[in-house]
């Protein structure tokens, strides 16, 4: 996105205090709702397969294609601004996303709640580089620390009781009204900013967009992300459906890469990653977010499904993290300019590398205090992530340069997201059925327990179905645990040697003169 191809109407008096306030109310509203609704949506998917009766797998989708919708929106927002300004921009996005919202409350029907949510991801998308535009062109420089400060808090707070909140709701009046309540709020923020911008829309240009660069990347990360999708049920490359999405995939992306590589107008900038720190930068958030994403997500909904936890509490499991993630992410962005962002950056993948050792030494099916502590080191060690990865991968840039890059980045963060999603999920589903073989039918050190807690069984009077029943649940359960452990010890190496490559990058240079146009581009770069 680019400011600076936005010029303000002369004829347009500054906007007074208490209308700046309450714009900023609205845009913050705006910008709270829709990364609220990546976090709350979580603990509820089983509850929406049971709803839509589908397989929970088809339900990580919406979540997975919401994401991905996301990420397709950051390198639009910028013509979207040009083209329609962004008075009307914010208010189709806002009326967009309502839609969509609606469409999700009400439906039955897979196919209709699936379009719905990448609708819902694409229009949130589109609202969250734009009303960081309208901040920075409506507050004077004067005014604009608090201007962006309140819209960093809208910023911090979504992520940090998103999954409670939308746990509880889903356990107190049903899933459907986290989109119910959506269309209300989302129509009210849409309406108050196009009653405060009315009259004062910016000479935009009417640029074209990158169309060929923009057919490819969908094309390329769409049909990725249905192979990807389809990987956990259809055995991966023995799939002729998913074998063809592959090629398809990676054809698209290769031109995808040539032609932007060379276009005059990119759509990404993808000559950024000729520089060594942006390339560390960009591909260590884009790993980074795969594996937690695809983490947290295998955490919440699979202790609801495998452990039997509500969604109240499943959501509850993410609390600690969300907390001191947050509170570390603002020391953090106080720190990052004055101590080594390669540093903070290694120690912050290291102590989450530990934190994730420690997930995968779980071992007691329904222990929610012994989950809590390694979360809250989670938490501390992965708010200190994210400014580092901005900070690394922004050096150097400045002004529109750096509007670019940061649009870049978010598109890798949530790109990240949408991917690690269905490949964790994967992989545990993989490993789980191994173990679940080699417990229930492995050799004789295997055979021996399960012979003695039969005759135990039998012993206390139960029947030898109810015994067999019984067993299978507890070995279902131990198998569910044994590739959750194996899950959280492969992301701990993985973490680890990602703070190893991190120190190759080169001395972080801080060439954006404005601290706090960096900082809100920065929290843009967060989860």
């Amino acid at each position: 996105m680019t400011t600076a191809s936005v010029k303000t109407s002369v004829d347009s008096p500054p906007l007074s205090t208490p209308m700046l306030l309450t714009l900023n109310l609205a845009i913050g509203l705006g910008h709270f709702l829709v990364l609220f609704n990546t976090g709350a949506y979580l603990p509820m998917i089983p509850q929406v397969a049971g709803g839509l009766g589908v397989n929970p797998s088809y339900v990580d989708w919406t979540q997975a294609n919401f994401f991905l919708s996301m990420a397709l929106a950051f390198p639009t927002a910028a013509w979207f601004l040009n083209r329609w300004g962004e008075r009307r921009s914010l208010l189709g996005a806002f009326f967009a996303f309502a839609l969509a919202s609606a469409v999700c409350a009400v439906s039955h029907d897979y196919g209709w709640f699936l379009a719905a949510r990448m609708l819902q991801g694409y229009a949130g998308g589109i609202t969250i580089p734009i009303s960081l535009g309208v901040l920075l062109r409506h507050y004077l420089p004067p005014r604009r620390n608090m201007g962006l400060t309140l819209w960093g808090l809208a910023a911090i707070t979504p992520f940090t009781f998103g999954p409670v909140i939308g746990g509880w709701i889903t356990d107190t009046w049903g899933w459907r009204w986290l989109f119910y309540f959506n269309v209300p709020i989302a129509v009210t923020a849409a309406l108050i900013i196009a009653i405060l911008l009315a009259g004062r829309e910016a000479e935009h240009r009417h640029p074209a967009l990158d169309w060929p660069g923009l057919l490819f990347l969908l094309i390329g990360t769409g049909a990725l992300q249905c192979a990807l999708n389809l990987g956990e049920m259809d055995d991966w490359l023995r799939s002729t459906t998913i074998l063809w999405l592959s090629l398809t995939a990676a054809s698209a992306l290769l031109c995808f890469w040539a032609w932007e590589w060379n276009s005059p107008h990119p759509l990404l900038e993808l000559r950024f990653l000729r520089r060594r720190n942006f390339l560390i930068g960009g591909l260590g958030l884009f790993l980074t977010m795969l594996c937690f994403q695809g983490t947290m997500a295998l955490y919440v909904v699979q202790f609801q499904l495998t452990l039997g936890y509500s969604a109240w509490l499943a959501g509850l499991l993410l609390l600690p993290m969300a907390i001191f993630s947050k509170l570390a992410a603002m020391l953090t962005q106080y720190y990052v300019r004055r101590i080594d962002p390669r540093v903070i950056g290694f120690v912050a993948l290291l102590g989450f590398s530990v934190s994730s050792f420690w997930i995968s030494s779980y071992n007691h099916p329904a222990s929610l205090d012994e989950l809590l502590w390694p979360q809250a080191m989670a938490g501390l060690f992965l708010g200190a992530l994210f400014p580092p990865f901005a900070s690394i991968a922004l050096s150097g840039l400045r002004d529109t340069a750096e509007m670019r890059g940061g649009a870049f980045l978010n598109f890798l963060r949530v790109s990240g997201q949408a991917m690690g999603i269905p490949v964790i999920a994967a992989l545990w589903d993989r490993r789980r059925i191994l173990h679940r073989h080699f417990l229930g039918e492995g050799n004789a050190m295997v055979q021996e327990p399960l012979r003695s807690a039969r005759h135990v069984l039998q012993e206390r009077n139960i029947t030898p179905g109810a015994a067999h029943q019984l067993l299978v649940t507890g070995i279902d359960h131990q198998a569910a645990l044994l590739a959750f452990n194996e899950i959280f010890y492969g992301a701990g190496w993985t973490f680890l040697a990602l703070g190893a490559v991190l120190l190759l990058a080169k001395h972080v240079v801080f060439a954006e003169p404005d601290a706090r146009t960096r900082l809100a581009l920065e929290q843009m770069v967060e989860p």
